[in-house]
């Protein structure tokens, strides 16, 4: 394949992995506490050299990574109780069958035990790590702004809301969790629980969409150059095998 194919090629599946994160992004425009994931590009160049023709360069675009926009997102009053935010940095640890893990979503709910649970049934943890417990007869439930959770009155434990010094470290999973990678979280000195709202999704639809249409713009150029490419190499052909 000609220099000219293989910048194309390497294009194309650049392209192909951004439009995979930037639909993802917009499928998850609902889903509470959602945070944008986004590429990272480099240019990787390499010296030809020949005997017959100067010192030149062949250059390609490499994907070097994804980064996740930790911005806040949105905050949508429900009025439910078990609905927290956090105002500021920090995320709500909860305990998954691999592990903790650590997310923005704060759309709770009690099971049948009377576990404060995700909508996925993952015990939500307290500041020591320990899932938290209300009493079953609760009829009133309030959250003070450091996560202390009081029913009826009576303080019953505390919702722990932790945070890293690089989030960048963290693994991104599904439904909205993250694990630590063996970084280790500390408490949110900075942040506050916020009772009766959830944060949305921080994705931006109009600016999700237009990369989407700039992708697929540029996605069809490099695909016009692989076959303006494969023309140029069937018509040498061609002509090679008249001589």
């Amino acid at each position: 394949m000609e220099n000219s194919g293989y910048v194309a090629l390497a294009r194309q599946v650049a392209l192909g992995r951004a439009l995979d994160i930037t639909a993802n992004n917009l499928a998850n425009l609902r889903t509470t506490g959602y945070k944008a994931e986004k590429v990272l590009f480099e240019e990787y160049v390499q010296r030809q050299t020949s005997p017959q023709t100067p010192p030149n360069q062949m250059s390609s675009v490499v994907q070097l990574g994804t980064f996740t926009d930790y911005r806040a997102g949105g905050f949508e009053h429900t009025g439910n109780p078990l609905d927290f935010a956090i105002q500021g940095d920090g995320f709500f640890a909860v305990q998954a069958p691999e592990g903790t893990r650590y997310t923005r979503g704060g759309s709770f709910r009690l099971d049948e035990t009377g576990q404060i649970v995700t909508q996925d049934g993952l015990p939500v943890l307290d500041a020591g790590g320990s899932p938290v417990q209300l009493p079953p007869d609760a009829s009133r439930i309030t959250v003070g702004g450091d996560g202390q959770i009081a029913a009826d009155g009576n303080v019953v434990g505390q919702i722990g809301v932790l945070q890293f010094a690089d989030p960048q470290s963290l693994v991104r999973e599904g439904s909205g969790l993250f694990s630590a990678s063996g970084a280790q979280p500390a408490t949110a000195e900075d942040s506050s629980v916020i009772q009766g709202m959830v944060e949305g999704a921080n994705v931006q639809p109009v600016l999700e969409i237009t990369r989407m249409m700039d992708i697929l713009r540029n996605f069809e150029a490099a695909q016009q150059m692989v076959n303006s490419q494969h023309e140029l190499a069937r018509s040498a052909i061609t002509k090679i095998a008249k001589v």
